[in-house]
């Protein structure tokens, strides 16, 4: 075989000189210790081979790795990089190249998962997916060695593309690398987005300031560099309705959704901008912000509905004859089966802090099995949640339960400060 070209190893007498027992029955099949001895021995005569195709470190020989494992210093050995990947100038072909490659590298599968602009460019057995999918060797596309490097390209459908995903997997492994690549964002669109909010007030200021446009959520941040916008970002929405939501999510109460930065916006001018699609049932309420895994929210921030001016105004008008179950910092009212909290001169920092009721059943019984030791139902809420400002004045409605009210306590707290008021009204 040698003097065929052919590199070609007798190992049959790799265990003379080991005492040790290195088969696990009576036939030929190697123990831990065995395989562990045949793995270094292989490694030493394979060495030379893979230096010439550029794989090995020569800091770091294969035989030093193998000595490793056996060892139990190194777990598994390095995995072996991907190929860089990208577009043609004309964006009509994908490129995969590779500088240090060997004939096994292109071996394994290649895919190619493209997701268009439009569904109805995919073919109709596709569209319900929303992506094209296809996979392909590295001869089908072309592939070709120089020296120590190998080079293949696909050419694109002609269709706009929106997102692609590309790599190599195994059978029973998975994927062994895989890359996305995102279509270049459209910098006069964002320019023109940003100028349309130039007389809009944002809804929510924060590490990005949040706006509501149409039916959409847009965040800007006016000093932004690629670290900003590197985590990914996160959205729940709680819907006006339960029923709303898909099935698997109505026992949550809310949809979840996460985005990476660059699929919905991008970078220009200094300045970044994302705009995300909301659904079309009434929103509740919503949270969003970026999180990284093992460290928590970088930063987040609550969003709610806007109220409805015109039902807090005749809310107002319906109190003109009442009189106040009690008087403080806020006046509260008993209407229906709703507690009012009014204040006729109201500023934005009036309301910032929380608010806290406390309900004290007239029967014990009334409340959750977790609260009747403490022998009253307390509840928490933001005053944006339940009402909001208007005209100069601030009002909130709360609804209370159906059971009978021996007494409740409310006012607004702060941790830290304790109280900054309360009031206590009696049974209504």
């Amino acid at each position: 075989m040698p003097g065929q070209g052919i590199n070609y190893f007798d190992l049959t007498g790799i265990f003379a000189d080991q005492p040790d027992t290195l088969y696990k029955d009576t036939c030929c099949h190697l123990n831990e210790p065995g395989n562990e001895l045949l793995a270094a021995e292989m490694a030493r005569l394979m060495e030379p081979a893979l230096r010439r195709w550029g794989r090995a470190n020569p800091d770091e020989p294969v035989s030093a790795l193998a000595a490793a494992r056996r060892s139990g210093s190194a777990a598994k050995p390095p995995a072996a990089p991907g190929f860089q990947v990208s577009l043609s100038d004309d964006g009509k072909l994908l490129r995969y190249a590779r500088e240090e490659c060997a004939p096994g590298d292109t071996e394994p599968g290649f895919f190619l998962t493209i997701i268009p602009e439009e569904v109805a460019d995919l073919p109709p057995d596709r569209r319900e997916y929303g992506f094209a999918k296809g996979d392909f060797s590295f001869a089908a596309a072309g592939g070709r060695f120089a020296r120590w490097q190998c080079a293949a390209q696909i050419r694109l459908p002609d269709y706009p593309i929106k997102e692609m995903r590309t790599g190599q997997y195994a059978l029973g492994q998975g994927d062994l690398w895989s890359v996305e690549l995102i279509a270049a964002p459209d910098f006069d669109q964002l320019r023109a987005a940003y100028a349309a909010l130039a007389a809009a007030n944002p809804v929510v200021r924060d590490f990005f300031d949040l706006y509501a446009v149409d039916n959409r959520l847009v965040y800007v941040r006016e000093t932004c560099a690629a670290a900003d916008t590197a985590a990914p970002f996160f959205l729940h929405i709680i819907p006006a309705a339960a029923a709303d939501l898909p099935a698997e999510r109505q026992p949550a109460g809310f949809v979840q959704a996460g985005f990476d930065f660059a699929r919905q916006g991008g970078h220009f001018d200094g300045k970044c901008l994302a705009s995300v699609s909301l659904p079309n049932y009434p929103i509740k309420e919503m949270r969003t912000g970026q999180h990284t895994p093992g460290q928590g929210d970088l930063w987040s921030v609550e969003l709610v509905a806007a109220p409805d001016f015109d039902q807090l105004r005749a809310d107002y008008a319906a109190l003109a004859a009442a009189e106040p179950a009690a008087r403080n910092y806020f006046d509260l009212y008993l209407r229906g089966n709703r507690l009012l909290y009014l204040r006729e001169s109201c500023a934005a920092a009036d309301t910032a802090a929380g608010f806290f009721l406390h309900i004290v059943p007239a029967d014990p019984a009334d409340l959750p099995e977790n609260r009747r030791e403490y022998g009253f139902a307390q509840w928490g809420f933001e005053f944006a949640r339940r009402g909001g400002h208007f005209d100069g004045k601030c009002l909130a409605a709360v609804p209370l339960p159906d059971y009978p009210i021996k007494e409740m306590r409310t006012g607004q707290h702060i941790s830290g400060q304790g109280d900054l008021w309360s009031a206590t009204i009696a049974a209504r």
